[in-house]
Protein backbone atom coordinates (compact mmCIF):
# COMPACT_ATOMS: atom_id res chain seq x y z
CA UNK A 1 0.00 0.00 0.00
CA UNK A 2 2.78 2.57 0.62
CA UNK A 3 4.47 1.51 -2.83
CA UNK A 4 1.16 2.28 -4.45
CA UNK A 5 0.82 5.20 -2.60
CA UNK A 6 4.51 6.74 -4.02
CA UNK A 7 3.15 5.37 -7.40
CA UNK A 8 0.26 7.16 -7.35
CA UNK A 9 1.77 10.40 -6.37
CA UNK A 10 4.81 10.28 -8.84
CA UNK A 11 2.32 10.09 -11.68
CA UNK A 12 -0.96 11.22 -10.38
CA UNK A 13 -1.21 14.34 -10.42
CA UNK A 14 -3.63 16.45 -8.07
CA UNK A 15 -4.12 13.39 -5.62
CA UNK A 16 -5.58 14.75 -2.52
CA UNK A 17 -2.90 14.07 0.42
CA UNK A 18 -4.87 13.07 2.20
CA UNK A 19 -5.85 10.26 0.46
CA UNK A 20 -2.12 9.48 0.56
CA UNK A 21 -1.61 9.71 4.49
CA UNK A 22 -4.55 7.57 4.90
CA UNK A 23 -3.36 4.77 2.67
CA UNK A 24 -0.10 5.25 4.69
CA UNK A 25 -1.75 5.37 7.79
CA UNK A 26 -3.45 1.67 7.02
CA UNK A 27 -0.42 0.34 5.72
CA UNK A 28 1.27 1.17 9.08
CA UNK A 29 -1.56 0.23 11.19
CA UNK A 30 -2.66 -3.11 8.91
CA UNK A 31 0.65 -4.86 9.34
CA UNK A 32 0.95 -5.26 13.21
CA UNK A 33 -2.66 -5.59 12.84
CA UNK A 34 -2.41 -8.76 10.66
CA UNK A 35 0.18 -9.94 12.98
CA UNK A 36 -1.51 -9.51 16.28
CA UNK A 37 -4.61 -11.46 14.35
CA UNK A 38 -2.35 -14.35 13.19
CA UNK A 39 -1.04 -14.58 16.44
CA UNK A 40 -4.90 -15.00 17.81
CA UNK A 41 -6.05 -17.53 15.70
CA UNK A 42 -3.11 -19.56 16.66
CA UNK A 43 -3.91 -19.43 20.03
CA UNK A 44 -7.40 -20.45 18.79
CA UNK A 45 -6.22 -23.32 17.07
CA UNK A 46 -4.17 -24.46 20.03
CA UNK A 47 -7.04 -24.21 22.68
CA UNK A 48 -9.44 -26.65 20.19
CA UNK A 49 -6.78 -28.80 19.81
CA UNK A 50 -6.02 -28.68 23.25
CA UNK A 51 -9.65 -29.86 23.99
CA UNK A 52 -9.73 -32.23 21.56
CA UNK A 53 -6.40 -34.11 22.84
CA UNK A 54 -7.38 -34.04 26.61
CA UNK A 55 -11.35 -34.88 26.17
CA UNK A 56 -11.35 -38.69 25.57
CA UNK A 57 -15.39 -37.64 24.91
CA UNK A 58 -14.66 -35.13 22.42
CA UNK A 59 -15.87 -36.11 18.61
CA UNK A 60 -13.66 -33.32 17.04
CA UNK A 61 -14.43 -30.33 15.72
CA UNK A 62 -15.11 -28.97 19.64
CA UNK A 63 -18.13 -30.91 20.24
CA UNK A 64 -19.04 -33.23 22.82
CA UNK A 65 -21.31 -36.17 22.96
CA UNK A 66 -24.42 -36.13 24.89
CA UNK A 67 -24.21 -38.12 28.09
CA UNK A 68 -27.36 -39.94 27.56
CA UNK A 69 -26.18 -41.18 24.54
CA UNK A 70 -22.50 -42.42 25.70
CA UNK A 71 -21.99 -45.78 26.09
CA UNK A 72 -20.42 -47.39 29.56
CA UNK A 73 -16.96 -48.03 27.74
CA UNK A 74 -16.27 -44.43 28.42
CA UNK A 75 -17.39 -43.94 31.12
CA UNK A 76 -14.48 -46.89 32.10
CA UNK A 77 -17.08 -49.16 32.69
CA UNK A 78 -15.16 -52.38 31.86
CA UNK A 79 -17.02 -55.35 29.27
CA UNK A 80 -18.72 -57.85 31.01
CA UNK A 81 -19.21 -61.06 29.27
CA UNK A 82 -22.17 -61.56 31.16
CA UNK A 83 -25.08 -59.68 29.82
CA UNK A 84 -27.48 -58.21 32.83
CA UNK A 85 -29.45 -55.30 32.73
CA UNK A 86 -28.87 -52.45 35.44
CA UNK A 87 -30.26 -53.25 38.42
CA UNK A 88 -30.77 -50.29 40.99
CA UNK A 89 -28.16 -50.10 43.65
CA UNK A 90 -29.33 -48.65 47.15
CA UNK A 91 -26.77 -46.35 46.65
CA UNK A 92 -28.59 -44.98 43.28
CA UNK A 93 -30.89 -42.41 45.17
CA UNK A 94 -28.40 -40.84 47.40
CA UNK A 95 -26.10 -40.11 44.58
CA UNK A 96 -29.05 -38.18 42.87
CA UNK A 97 -29.52 -36.21 46.09
CA UNK A 98 -26.21 -35.14 46.34
CA UNK A 99 -25.58 -34.26 42.98
CA UNK A 100 -28.86 -32.28 42.69
CA UNK A 101 -27.06 -30.17 45.78
CA UNK A 102 -24.14 -29.13 43.08
CA UNK A 103 -21.52 -30.72 45.30
CA UNK A 104 -18.93 -32.68 43.67
CA UNK A 105 -19.58 -36.76 44.12
CA UNK A 106 -17.02 -38.91 45.00
CA UNK A 107 -17.98 -43.08 44.76
CA UNK A 108 -15.93 -45.01 46.86
CA UNK A 109 -15.05 -48.63 47.70
CA UNK A 110 -13.11 -51.38 46.78
CA UNK A 111 -11.40 -52.28 43.20
CA UNK A 112 -15.09 -54.35 42.22
CA UNK A 113 -17.58 -53.00 44.12
CA UNK A 114 -19.72 -51.34 40.83
CA UNK A 115 -18.64 -47.88 41.11
CA UNK A 116 -17.87 -46.40 37.58
CA UNK A 117 -21.31 -48.40 36.80
CA UNK A 118 -23.22 -46.94 39.20
CA UNK A 119 -22.66 -43.33 38.56
CA UNK A 120 -22.42 -43.99 34.94
CA UNK A 121 -26.46 -45.33 35.67
CA UNK A 122 -27.11 -42.59 37.98
CA UNK A 123 -25.98 -39.21 35.00
CA UNK A 124 -26.93 -40.65 32.13
CA UNK A 125 -31.07 -41.15 33.98
CA UNK A 126 -30.65 -38.31 35.25
CA UNK A 127 -28.51 -36.08 33.45
CA UNK A 128 -28.73 -37.24 29.23
CA UNK A 129 -28.73 -33.69 27.82
CA UNK A 130 -25.65 -32.20 29.27
CA UNK A 131 -22.49 -32.59 27.55
CA UNK A 132 -20.02 -35.12 28.92
CA UNK A 133 -16.45 -34.33 29.68
CA UNK A 134 -13.58 -37.07 30.22
CA UNK A 135 -10.34 -35.57 30.71
CA UNK A 136 -7.38 -38.12 29.27
CA UNK A 137 -5.01 -39.19 32.78
CA UNK A 138 -3.44 -37.46 34.06
CA UNK A 139 -2.61 -34.48 32.62
CA UNK A 140 -6.09 -33.95 30.86
CA UNK A 141 -7.82 -31.47 33.46
CA UNK A 142 -3.93 -29.68 33.89
CA UNK A 143 -4.19 -28.91 29.64
CA UNK A 144 -8.21 -27.74 29.61
CA UNK A 145 -8.30 -25.70 32.69
CA UNK A 146 -4.79 -24.81 32.35
CA UNK A 147 -5.75 -23.37 28.91
CA UNK A 148 -8.24 -20.97 29.85
CA UNK A 149 -10.87 -23.92 29.21
CA UNK A 150 -13.97 -23.86 31.45
CA UNK A 151 -16.69 -26.34 30.39
CA UNK A 152 -20.18 -24.89 31.62
CA UNK A 153 -22.87 -27.25 32.41
CA UNK A 154 -21.54 -30.48 31.27
CA UNK A 155 -20.81 -33.74 33.12
CA UNK A 156 -17.04 -33.88 34.36
CA UNK A 157 -16.75 -37.60 34.55
CA UNK A 158 -13.69 -38.72 36.04
CA UNK A 159 -12.48 -42.60 36.85
CA UNK A 160 -10.26 -43.29 39.05
CA UNK A 161 -9.67 -39.88 40.50
CA UNK A 162 -6.28 -40.93 41.83
CA UNK A 163 -5.33 -41.42 38.59
CA UNK A 164 -5.04 -36.68 38.33
CA UNK A 165 -3.97 -36.78 41.84
CA UNK A 166 -0.31 -35.72 40.52
CA UNK A 167 1.74 -32.82 41.56
CA UNK A 168 0.13 -29.38 39.61
CA UNK A 169 -2.43 -31.61 37.89
CA UNK A 170 -5.91 -30.95 39.35
CA UNK A 171 -6.28 -27.71 41.84
CA UNK A 172 -8.43 -26.67 44.27
CA UNK A 173 -9.09 -23.36 42.19
CA UNK A 174 -10.10 -25.45 39.01
CA UNK A 175 -12.49 -28.10 40.75
CA UNK A 176 -14.35 -24.52 42.34
CA UNK A 177 -14.21 -23.12 38.48
CA UNK A 178 -15.75 -25.83 37.75
CA UNK A 179 -18.60 -26.12 40.37
CA UNK A 180 -19.49 -22.45 39.52
CA UNK A 181 -19.74 -23.16 35.88
CA UNK A 182 -22.64 -24.97 36.68
CA UNK A 183 -20.64 -28.44 35.66
CA UNK A 184 -21.99 -32.03 37.27
CA UNK A 185 -18.60 -33.22 38.68
CA UNK A 186 -18.53 -37.87 39.12
CA UNK A 187 -15.54 -38.98 40.51
CA UNK A 188 -14.58 -42.62 41.51
CA UNK A 189 -11.81 -44.06 43.54
CA UNK A 190 -10.67 -47.25 45.25
CA UNK A 191 -10.35 -47.40 49.01
CA UNK A 192 -7.04 -48.26 48.45
CA UNK A 193 -5.57 -44.87 47.10
CA UNK A 194 -7.98 -43.02 48.89
CA UNK A 195 -6.35 -44.65 52.20
CA UNK A 196 -3.03 -43.28 51.21
CA UNK A 197 -4.18 -39.72 50.70
CA UNK A 198 -5.87 -39.38 54.34
CA UNK A 199 -3.44 -36.79 56.76
CA UNK A 200 -1.21 -38.96 58.71
CA UNK A 201 0.16 -37.28 62.28
CA UNK A 202 1.12 -33.72 61.17
CA UNK A 203 1.32 -34.32 57.82
CA UNK A 204 -1.43 -33.27 55.75
CA UNK A 205 -1.20 -33.91 51.91
CA UNK A 206 -1.93 -31.23 49.56
CA UNK A 207 -4.31 -33.51 47.61
CA UNK A 208 -6.49 -34.04 50.53
CA UNK A 209 -7.66 -30.32 50.45
CA UNK A 210 -8.98 -30.87 47.05
CA UNK A 211 -10.76 -34.35 48.32
CA UNK A 212 -12.50 -32.43 50.75
CA UNK A 213 -14.40 -30.64 48.54
CA UNK A 214 -15.73 -33.94 47.45
CA UNK A 215 -18.86 -35.08 49.03
CA UNK A 216 -17.96 -39.35 49.60
CA UNK A 217 -20.38 -41.94 48.76
CA UNK A 218 -19.18 -45.64 50.07
CA UNK A 219 -20.52 -48.43 48.33
CA UNK A 220 -19.89 -51.09 50.90
CA UNK A 221 -20.90 -55.26 50.81
CA UNK A 222 -24.27 -55.26 52.17
CA UNK A 223 -25.91 -58.97 52.96
CA UNK A 224 -29.52 -57.33 52.70
CA UNK A 225 -28.48 -55.64 49.34
CA UNK A 226 -27.24 -58.33 47.51
CA UNK A 227 -30.22 -60.79 48.37
CA UNK A 228 -32.76 -58.05 47.11
CA UNK A 229 -30.43 -58.11 44.27
CA UNK A 230 -30.49 -61.48 43.87
CA UNK A 231 -34.15 -61.76 43.59
CA UNK A 232 -34.48 -59.90 41.05
CA UNK A 233 -32.35 -62.39 38.79
CA UNK A 234 -34.09 -65.03 36.68
CA UNK A 235 -31.24 -66.81 35.78
CA UNK A 236 -30.39 -69.32 38.81
CA UNK A 237 -26.95 -69.50 38.13
CA UNK A 238 -26.12 -65.55 37.85
CA UNK A 239 -28.78 -65.69 40.98
CA UNK A 240 -26.06 -68.25 42.75
CA UNK A 241 -23.30 -66.17 41.71
CA UNK A 242 -24.69 -62.39 43.08
CA UNK A 243 -25.15 -64.47 46.58
CA UNK A 244 -21.84 -65.78 46.90
CA UNK A 245 -20.33 -62.84 45.68
CA UNK A 246 -22.34 -59.25 44.79
CA UNK A 247 -23.21 -58.27 41.65
CA UNK A 248 -20.30 -56.28 40.57
CA UNK A 249 -17.89 -58.35 41.91
CA UNK A 250 -19.32 -61.01 40.12
CA UNK A 251 -19.75 -59.15 36.70
CA UNK A 252 -16.22 -57.68 37.10
CA UNK A 253 -14.92 -60.17 38.49
CA UNK A 254 -16.06 -62.48 35.51
CA UNK A 255 -14.37 -60.22 32.94
CA UNK A 256 -10.91 -59.80 34.55
CA UNK A 257 -10.69 -63.44 35.12
CA UNK A 258 -11.35 -64.44 32.18
CA UNK A 259 -8.76 -62.15 30.91
CA UNK A 260 -6.64 -63.68 33.38
CA UNK A 261 -7.05 -66.80 31.88
CA UNK A 262 -6.06 -65.73 28.11
CA UNK A 263 -3.24 -63.78 29.61
CA UNK A 264 -2.01 -67.00 31.44
CA UNK A 265 -1.80 -69.24 28.59
CA UNK A 266 1.43 -67.53 27.72
CA UNK A 267 2.98 -66.74 30.93
CA UNK A 268 1.78 -69.40 33.08
CA UNK A 269 0.49 -72.48 30.56
CA UNK A 270 0.57 -74.66 33.48
CA UNK A 271 -1.92 -72.88 35.50
CA UNK A 272 -4.36 -71.79 32.82
CA UNK A 273 -4.08 -75.56 31.78
CA UNK A 274 -5.01 -76.46 35.41
CA UNK A 275 -8.13 -74.08 35.02
CA UNK A 276 -9.22 -75.84 31.73
CA UNK A 277 -9.02 -79.00 32.77
CA UNK A 278 -11.50 -77.75 36.02
CA UNK A 279 -13.34 -75.83 33.96
CA UNK A 280 -13.89 -79.35 31.86
CA UNK A 281 -14.68 -81.66 34.81
CA UNK A 282 -17.65 -79.40 35.93
CA UNK A 283 -18.73 -79.88 32.14
CA UNK A 284 -18.48 -83.31 32.78
CA UNK A 285 -20.99 -83.03 35.39
CA UNK A 286 -18.86 -83.09 38.31
CA UNK A 287 -17.86 -80.26 40.92
CA UNK A 288 -13.79 -79.80 42.51
CA UNK A 289 -11.45 -82.05 40.91
CA UNK A 290 -8.88 -83.75 43.36
CA UNK A 291 -5.47 -82.01 43.29
CA UNK A 292 -3.65 -84.99 42.59
CA UNK A 293 -6.04 -85.66 39.46
CA UNK A 294 -5.83 -81.70 38.66
CA UNK A 295 -2.03 -82.14 38.37
CA UNK A 296 -1.94 -85.37 36.08
CA UNK A 297 -4.72 -84.54 33.81
CA UNK A 298 -3.82 -80.69 33.39
CA UNK A 299 -0.80 -82.29 31.81
CA UNK A 300 -3.07 -83.62 28.93
CA UNK A 301 -3.41 -79.76 28.18
CA UNK A 302 -0.21 -78.97 27.17
CA UNK A 303 1.56 -79.81 24.03
CA UNK A 304 3.43 -82.49 23.79
CA UNK A 305 7.19 -80.76 25.38
CA UNK A 306 5.58 -79.05 28.01
CA UNK A 307 4.05 -82.34 29.73
CA UNK A 308 6.94 -83.22 31.92
CA UNK A 309 6.21 -81.10 35.24
CA UNK A 310 7.76 -81.47 38.79
CA UNK A 311 5.65 -81.34 41.60
CA UNK A 312 7.34 -77.58 42.56
CA UNK A 313 5.90 -76.16 39.26
CA UNK A 314 2.45 -77.69 39.86
CA UNK A 315 2.12 -75.90 43.09
CA UNK A 316 3.15 -72.32 41.49
CA UNK A 317 0.42 -73.42 39.04
CA UNK A 318 -2.18 -73.89 41.57
CA UNK A 319 -1.30 -71.03 43.10
CA UNK A 320 -1.28 -69.01 40.26
CA UNK A 321 -5.05 -69.93 39.60
CA UNK A 322 -6.25 -69.60 43.21
CA UNK A 323 -4.71 -66.24 43.39
CA UNK A 324 -7.34 -63.73 44.18
CA UNK A 325 -8.16 -60.81 41.74
CA UNK A 326 -8.64 -57.56 42.89
CA UNK A 327 -8.87 -59.48 46.34
CA UNK A 328 -12.45 -61.27 44.91
CA UNK A 329 -12.73 -63.91 42.45
CA UNK A 330 -10.20 -66.30 41.64
CA UNK A 331 -10.09 -68.62 38.30
CA UNK A 332 -9.62 -72.02 40.86
CA UNK A 333 -11.64 -72.01 44.07
CA UNK A 334 -11.19 -74.42 47.07
CA UNK A 335 -13.22 -76.20 48.10
CA UNK A 336 -14.10 -79.95 49.79
CA UNK A 337 -13.19 -82.00 47.43
CA UNK A 338 -10.53 -80.14 45.65
CA UNK A 339 -10.05 -76.99 43.39
CA UNK A 340 -13.54 -75.85 41.60
CA UNK A 341 -13.43 -73.54 38.30
CA UNK A 342 -15.06 -69.79 38.83
CA UNK A 343 -18.51 -70.32 37.09
CA UNK A 344 -18.17 -67.77 34.41
CA UNK A 345 -14.75 -69.56 33.07
CA UNK A 346 -16.66 -72.49 32.84
CA UNK A 347 -19.50 -70.50 30.75
CA UNK A 348 -16.88 -69.13 29.13
CA UNK A 349 -14.71 -72.47 27.99
CA UNK A 350 -18.15 -73.95 27.01
CA UNK A 351 -19.02 -71.11 25.26
CA UNK A 352 -15.68 -71.75 22.82
CA UNK A 353 -17.26 -74.93 21.74
CA UNK A 354 -14.22 -76.94 22.36
CA UNK A 355 -15.13 -80.39 22.93
CA UNK A 356 -14.06 -81.70 26.73
CA UNK A 357 -11.15 -84.48 25.28
CA UNK A 358 -11.18 -88.45 25.71
CA UNK A 359 -8.41 -88.55 28.89
CA UNK A 360 -10.74 -85.94 30.91
CA UNK A 361 -13.48 -88.42 30.40
CA UNK A 362 -11.22 -91.09 31.30
CA UNK A 363 -10.17 -89.11 34.48
CA UNK A 364 -13.93 -88.74 35.26
CA UNK A 365 -14.97 -92.04 35.10
CA UNK A 366 -11.97 -93.18 37.40
CA UNK A 367 -13.38 -90.51 39.59
CA UNK A 368 -16.61 -90.08 39.84
CA UNK A 369 -17.49 -92.67 42.57
CA UNK A 370 -20.86 -91.97 42.79
CA UNK A 371 -21.46 -88.98 40.46
CA UNK A 372 -21.24 -91.64 37.50
CA UNK A 373 -25.68 -90.73 37.12
CA UNK A 374 -24.28 -87.00 36.56
CA UNK A 375 -21.90 -87.82 34.29
CA UNK A 376 -23.83 -90.16 32.02
CA UNK A 377 -26.44 -87.79 31.94
CA UNK A 378 -23.26 -84.89 30.56
CA UNK A 379 -22.20 -87.00 28.21
CA UNK A 380 -25.27 -87.97 26.34
CA UNK A 381 -27.85 -84.85 26.94
CA UNK A 382 -25.25 -82.11 26.62
CA UNK A 383 -22.26 -83.59 24.82
CA UNK A 384 -23.67 -85.84 22.88
CA UNK A 385 -21.10 -88.61 23.19
CA UNK A 386 -23.45 -91.74 23.83
CA UNK A 387 -20.08 -93.73 24.20
CA UNK A 388 -19.22 -92.28 27.19
CA UNK A 389 -22.78 -92.08 28.49
CA UNK A 390 -22.47 -95.91 27.99
CA UNK A 391 -19.48 -96.54 29.76
CA UNK A 392 -20.55 -94.63 32.33
CA UNK A 393 -24.20 -96.64 32.73
CA UNK A 394 -22.63 -99.40 32.83
CA UNK A 395 -20.08 -98.67 35.35
CA UNK A 396 -22.65 -97.20 37.44
CA UNK A 397 -25.07 -100.79 36.66
CA UNK A 398 -22.07 -102.80 38.02
CA UNK A 399 -21.41 -100.61 41.23
CA UNK A 400 -25.28 -100.39 42.01
CA UNK A 401 -26.67 -103.29 40.51
CA UNK A 402 -29.52 -103.30 42.73
CA UNK A 403 -30.74 -100.36 41.42
CA UNK A 404 -33.88 -101.06 39.17
CA UNK A 405 -34.00 -98.01 37.88
CA UNK A 406 -30.81 -98.36 35.59
CA UNK A 407 -32.22 -99.83 32.50
CA UNK A 408 -31.31 -100.12 29.53
CA UNK A 409 -34.20 -97.99 28.45
CA UNK A 410 -31.77 -95.03 29.80
CA UNK A 411 -29.72 -94.39 26.89
CA UNK A 412 -32.45 -94.08 24.46
CA UNK A 413 -34.66 -91.65 27.05
CA UNK A 414 -31.12 -89.17 27.19
CA UNK A 415 -30.78 -89.34 23.14
CA UNK A 416 -33.89 -87.88 22.57
CA UNK A 417 -33.42 -85.03 25.65
CA UNK A 418 -32.83 -81.79 24.92
CA UNK A 419 -29.32 -80.37 25.84
CA UNK A 420 -29.19 -78.15 28.54
CA UNK A 421 -25.97 -75.93 29.21
CA UNK A 422 -26.90 -74.77 32.56
CA UNK A 423 -27.17 -77.76 34.42
CA UNK A 424 -23.26 -78.28 35.78
CA UNK A 425 -23.62 -75.22 38.09
CA UNK A 426 -25.18 -77.97 40.55
CA UNK A 427 -24.70 -81.06 38.99
CA UNK A 428 -27.94 -83.05 39.94
CA UNK A 429 -27.76 -86.14 42.53
CA UNK A 430 -30.42 -88.38 40.67
CA UNK A 431 -31.75 -86.26 37.87
CA UNK A 432 -35.81 -86.44 37.06
CA UNK A 433 -35.78 -88.94 34.45
CA UNK A 434 -34.22 -91.26 36.68
CA UNK A 435 -36.48 -91.62 39.64
CA UNK A 436 -37.88 -94.27 40.27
Amino acid sequence: MAASSATLAQYWTGIPWGLLLALCAVAGFGMPLVWWLRQRAASWDQREHAVESTIRSALGAGSLPRTGDSTLQLFGVHRAPLHMTYLTRTAHAEIVTTLQTGEPTLLLGHAMAGKSRLGAEVVRQHYPELPLVVPAPPRGLAQLFGAGGSPMRTVIWLDDLERYLGDDLFRVEWLDRAIHAENIVVATMRSGPYEQFLPHGDVQRSQWELLERFRPVWLHANPDERRRLAGMIDDPRMRAGVLRYGLAEYLGGAALAIERLHAGESEHPLGAAMVRAAADWRRMGLDGVPEPVLGRLARRYLPEPGRRTGADRTARAIEWASELIDHTVALLEPTAGGWRAFDPVVDHIAAEGRPVPDSAWDAALRSAGDRLIAVCHAAAAVHHRQDIAERAWRRALQRHGDTAILTARLLRDLQGSAPDASWWTDPPSLPDWLQP
